[in-house]
């Protein structure tokens, strides 16, 4: 089993992303990881630890897939060719999200009978597990019948990547009702109700994502992506919050260590790094999407969901999800 690993993509690489790979291989990680990147600035090849080079990047402000199409030396672009090869059997990438699914449609291309590809936004929730919000952005005007796609590949994702049996599906929407919504809303729920392969909840408010009342949530990519931005700058807001003006000061200290046992406990709910990493679904193979802000744990994490992507047989099961 081999990983590409695009060694110069996310906002602290790529020192972090060298640190996370020697963590997975520390760990006992069974696949081989191939840094793709500057050679310069990449350790030396090492057991397990392979590098290729690519030494340029899709910078942040670029659009991805004319930067792909006109220079074929960037890291991603080269990590994915690697995958379309057969020279490696998955690729991980921290760098622009825009680039990282631009190069999979382009160089991998979408699994036969699925009409659209699907971002897994992956969130902790507070009963302890994670819950996938798909689509997190790849896909702005989705259809109903995308809607139904996203829902079974969402399972398969969640069955054999987080080991999740008959995981519920739950449809983002203004009310519970059945009748709640516009019309891709009416005709998804119509849909979902009709499918007897997934564990259909009914409709979910924003406010049930986090709480875990189902283990995926399905919406288009727009609507997907402005609820993740939005829970992440809350819970920013409210970390920051917390630590200043709770916890802040020589009174504030003292509460904090009193507080210590509860504090430590939320955290460890609401810990998302060893949920954020998931594959974009859909695509003709393994690519893993990462946060930008990826460190090496967090890096370390989306190896591992690569590997398990690979060992389960994750896209071949997609192709039943048309």
């Amino acid at each position: 089993m081999r990983i590409a690993v695009d060694a110069m993509g996310g906002d602290h690489a790529p020192d972090e992303i060298v640190r996370g790979a020697l963590l997975y291989r520390a760990s006992g990680g069974a696949a081989e990881v191939i840094l793709v990147g500057d050679p310069a600035r990449l350790p030396a090849p090492s057991d397990g630890i392979s590098v290729v080079a690519a030494r340029e990047i899709v910078e942040m402000g670029e659009h991805p897939g004319a930067a792909l199409r006109r220079r074929g030396g960037t890291s991603i672009g080269i990590a994915t060719r690697l995958v379309r090869d057969g020279h490696a059997d998955a690729v991980v990438s921290a760098g622009n999200t825009g680039a990282t699914m631009a190069a999979a449609l382009l160089i991998l291309g979408r699994v036969r009978g699925i009409d659209r590809p699907a971002l897994c936004g992956m969130l902790p929730t507070t009963k302890g597990g994670p819950a996938c919000l798909l689509d997190a952005g790849a896909t702005m005007d989705a259809t109903a019948q995308h809607i139904l796609q996203f829902a079974r590949m969402a399972s398969r994702f969640m069955e054999r990547v987080h080991r999740i049996e008959r995981p519920t599906v739950g449809l983002l929407n203004v009310g519970e009702e059945p009748e709640k919504g516009g019309r891709m809303q009416l005709e998804a729920h119509e849909l979902l109700r009709g499918a007897a392969d997934l564990n259909f909840y009914g409709n979910v408010e924003g406010r049930d994502i986090l709480r875990g009342t189902t283990d995926i949530v399905v919406t288009d990519g727009f609507t997907g992506n402005t609820v993740a931005k939005a829970m992440e700058g809350v819970l920013d807001v409210m970390t920051d919050g917390i630590r200043r003006d709770i916890f802040g000061g020589a009174l504030g200290k003292v509460a904090a260590a009193v507080a210590m046992p509860g504090i430590r406990r939320f955290r460890a709910h609401m810990d998302y790094e060893p949920y954020v990493s998931a594959p974009l679904l859909g695509v003709n193979g393994v690519s893993v999407v990462t946060h930008g802000r990826a460190r090496a744990r967090m890096l370390k994490l989306a190896i591992d969901v690569a590997e398990r992507s690979i060992s389960s047989g994750l896209i071949a099961s997609l192709g039943v999800a048309a």
